[in-house]
């Protein structure tokens, strides 16, 4: 699958998030659900950043690594569209 438009890149980037927050479900996942309240941690945000990388093929470096980056889907989507379009 080609991840071209923003609801595709919402619509993984919900997946990956899911993947590394097993004990939420795709019901409680909203675009501005707090992720860090449903449970992300350092070790999850780690893990999450790696997959983000892979999946989208995009670098993302410390600085990229913020509060309103990690605080909800909005703010991870935000962040791969502008690193995407920075890389392409």
């Amino acid at each position: 699958m080609s991840i071209k438009t923003r609801a595709d890149i919402t619509q993984t980037t919900k997946e990956l998030v899911l993947e590394v927050l097993p004990g939420i479900s795709s019901v409680e996942l909203l675009p501005d659900s707090d992720i860090l309240n449903l449970g992300l941690d350092s070790i999850n945000a780690m893990n999450l950043l790696s997959k983000l990388q892979k999946t989208f093929a995009i670098e993302l470096s410390a600085e990229d690594i913020t509060f309103e980056n990690f605080q909800n889907l909005n703010g991870l989507v935000n962040l791969v569209e502008k690193k995407r379009s920075q890389s392409g």
